[in-house]
């Protein structure tokens, strides 16, 4: 049978929908193409799904000819299908002629009105499966329970920090019953598919007004998904719990827990977010997968509020122009700036571009899996004022990719604590995991990496005593450690009950580090503490960074990649001091933003004997 070829569009503003023939389970697929403008096109379902593996290629009779689709879109056209009537659909893998590049470029620019045109959005979640099965039935009986909660304010407020945990275990026991567990399992299960790594999932996300997730030829609303997902997230217990009855918390070669589940936490958090910025979407979703590297930018696209800033999509482009343009168009805007600058951190100067432009394919592929320190924390706001009132005037040398920059040299690096990322990578606490059959090798590992943690703690105390004084340090690193400002705005008062319990935090987590038999004790006494959570949550985001003193005698927190005898530099008009390094010849290197008490609300513009420079990053 020949091999169907796509009759080009006649304009951009054209759509090539698929009309499915209706047909019986083992009916052969088959369809035809029409196209239509979108504004007159006719009710059509758009189907969102992970591409998977592309073979074995499957047969789809199109106009009497043959075009072949990978497994998941054959399987997902074949459950949608009908048995008596007709089905009109649109799939980005079969209604874009992918081989047209002037074709895939005009419409992957209007895939969010496409997704925003369509009634409903299926979410092919893959095949129908017992677990997912079992999963809707949860989540629609939590949608009841909810519901009837509703109108008790007391019980769930959509504004509080948190939900208390009496009327949280009320609503699971009326959604779960003696269940609980099989219903985490299942959940879980449901968030593990493929679909929730897409990175262009998040689009097709955001823009649909009926968004259903489907497995097999069940279904439920996303809204019954993401009920529960901004649930779990108030109730700090409970999620603790359903962190616990994750099936593989270790995702492959990921350094989080539970990754899949902040996928899908995400994906409800930006659904919901008004006006996000491009470069505040990137930083975010690192974490989702695409195939072509250069999605991690154009799959954003339509959803980011400053698009019209930024390059157009263009898969004529290399991969390194992309990001490289993306940086340029960065320049003139210091919020921008800031944001590809989060990406710096962590990321060795040889696998960058430039060392003020990130290579965003190279730091996706060294995190191995994992998240970026800055992926789950930056925030599109101005937190910060370093810069003061100062107005930033970049000059940008394409020709030799120089950057120039206004700035002052403030302070240099003189104490610089050791990198333990280490001890909050998910693949180490693995190891120990691993060992739960053998109860004293598992004790003795789990107690090893406590006793690695205390003596970080340790280590930043002392830092802080040479620095400032031994009176003060603990106090000093005390606020250092809890200088966020996203939590002392989102949870004011648990981050007032951890500055209350820091000291007994610190006296137990030196209890767990002693060779005594009562570690876990410690352990149990530390986590019941009313803060106990969140100070080990801030702790754990520490531990992304080292810490380190100045000459300056100020502390803070700096990227794994700094080195002693860095310099701390405030440029005119950003938020954050950044660290750079002499690259001779009167240029710099630029190796990534920083936290320093002390110069973080302005107060660096104001130092005598600090004068304004030209600072050229290379």
């Amino acid at each position: 049978m020949e091999r169907y070829r796509y009759i080009p569009l006649s304009s951009t503003c054209q759509i090539r929908l698929l009309r499915l023939f209706a047909g019986r389970a083992d009916d052969e697929l088959s369809g035809e193409f029409f196209h239509t403008s979108l504004n007159c096109a006719p009710r059509f379902t758009a189907l969102s799904h992970a591409w998977g593996d592309p073979e074995p290629r499957k047969a789809i009779r199109c106009c009497g000819l043959i075009a072949e689709v990978g497994p998941s879109l054959h399987s997902a056209l074949r459950h949608l299908r009908g048995p008596d009537d007709d089905i009109i659909l649109w799939a980005d893998a079969l209604c874009i002629d992918q081989e047209n590049i002037p074709e895939l470029n005009e419409q992957v620019k209007m895939m969010g009105d496409i997704y925003a045109s369509a009634i409903p959005t299926a979410i092919w979640l893959g095949e129908e499966s017992a677990e997912v099965k079992m999963a809707f039935g949860w989540l629609r009986n939590f949608n009841k329970a909810t519901d009837s909660w509703e109108s008790n304010q007391q019980a769930w407020k959509h504004d509080s920090e948190f939900i208390d945990k009496h009327h949280a275990e009320a609503i699971l026991q009326s959604a779960f019953g003696n269940c609980k567990v099989l219903a985490f399992r299942n959940i879980w299960a449901l968030l593990d598919c493929p679909w929730f790594t897409r990175k262009w999932a998040i689009q097709e996300l955001v823009k649909s007004r009926m968004p259903l997730l489907v497995s097999g030829r069940n279904c439920i609303p996303w809204p019954f998904l993401s009920a529960w997902l901004r649930f779990i997230r108030k109730c700090t217990v409970q999620y603790e719990d359903f962190r616990l009855f994750c099936p593989r918390p270790f995702e492959a070669d990921s350094k989080v827990l539970g990754i899949c589940e902040l996928r899908a936490t995400l994906l409800w958090r930006i659904a919901n977010q008004e006006t996000p910025l491009l470069l505040f979407l990137l930083t975010r979703t690192l974490q989702f997968r695409c195939r072509d590297p250069r999605d991690h930018v154009f799959a954003l696209m339509g959803i980011a509020s400053d698009a019209e800033r930024f390059p157009p999509t263009d898969y004529g482009k290399k991969t390194e122009d992309v990001f490289r343009q993306l940086a340029y168009a960065c320049v003139s805007d210091t919020m921008n700036l800031k944001l590809l600058w989060s990406l710096l951190s962590s990321m060795p100067l040889e696998k960058r571009l430039h060392s003020w432009v990130p290579d965003i394919e190279k730091g996706v592929a060294k995190c191995d899996g994992g998240v970026l320190p800055t992926q789950f924390s930056v925030q599109q706001e101005r937190d910060y004022n370093a810069g003061g009132k100062s107005f930033p005037e970049p000059q940008l040398d394409r020709g030799r990719n120089l950057l120039k920059m206004v700035g002052r040299i403030v302070d240099k690096i003189q104490l610089l604590g050791s990198d333990n990322r280490s001890l909050i990578n998910a693949q180490t606490v693995e190891g120990i995991m691993k060992m739960r059959s053998d109860f004293r090798t598992f004790g003795q590992n789990l107690q090893l990496l406590l006793q690695q943690k205390y003596q970080w703690l340790e280590e930043c105390i002392a830092i802080a005593a040479k620095t400032i004084s031994r009176d003060d340090a603990e106090e000093a690193f005390k606020n250092a450690l809890l200088s966020d400002k996203m939590v002392s705005e989102e949870a004011p008062q648990s981050l007032a009950v951890a500055r209350r319990e820091f000291s007994t935090c610190l006296r137990l987590m030196k209890e767990e580090a002693c060779s005594g038999q009562l570690w876990f004790l410690a352990v149990f006494n530390r986590l019941s503490l009313e803060s106990g959570h969140l100070l080990e949550n801030m702790i754990s985001d520490k531990l992304q960074r080292r810490f380190g003193g100045t000459e300056g005698r100020r502390i803070g927190w700096l990227p794994p990649v700094a080195e002693e005898r860095d310099f701390i530099c405030i440029f005119d008009g950003m938020e954050l001091p950044y660290v750079i390094r002499p690259a001779g010849n009167g240029r710099y290197l630029l190796v990534g933003d920083c936290i320093i008490m002390g110069l973080m609300m302005g107060e660096g513009m104001q130092l005598p004997k600090t004068e304004s420079q030209i600072i050229v990053l290379e």
